[in-house]
């Protein structure tokens, strides 16, 4: 799959709200966000052509996350459906930060956003390493364009 292929941004997965993710109250449990989020990304790979798992064999790299955020706006509830939604928040150097976004369907009620920061290190010493191009290049498909700050 080529790297330059057209791709709307940010990229979308849809996900219904498993007996499992809720807690007593029937919402989700917060950290359920973050397997939401992770999900999204392992999709993404996945559209790209890039297994992940193939792609840290392959490329001698690790790529742990070094710092996760969530910010709740709204309960999401047991059987609702949900679309997570990813983009490109950062391109460092050795690591990248993935911005993502949760509503309910199928009005979009903002459910929630978050970021998490991974870093690229070798494997075996986990020193930080620079991000493969390969996968720098396929990353900026997902960078949001910028609002208009021009005045109408």
């Amino acid at each position: 799959m080529s790297a330059k292929r057209e791709q709307m941004v940010p990229f979308k997965i849809q996900h219904r709200v498993p007996w499992a993710d809720v807690d007593l109250a029937k919402i989700v449990y917060f950290p359920r966000y973050f397997s939401y989020f992770e999900m999204a990304e392992m999709e993404w790979h996945r559209s790209q052509g890039l297994s992940y798992e193939d792609m840290l064999e392959g490329l001698g790299i690790w790529m742990p996350r070094v710092a996760v955020h969530c910010n709740y706006h709204a309960p999401a509830r047991l059987a609702e459906l949900l679309s997570i939604e990813l983009h490109l928040a950062r391109l460092g150097r050795t690591s990248y930060t993935f911005g993502y976004d949760a509503f309910r369907l199928p009005e979009r009620t903002h459910l929630a956003d978050g970021q998490v920061t991974i870093a690229t290190v070798l494997r075996g010493t986990f020193r930080p390493t620079p991000v493969p191009q390969e996968l720098a290049t396929r990353l900026k498909t997902l960078v949001l364009p910028r609002p208009s700050t021009r005045k109408k």
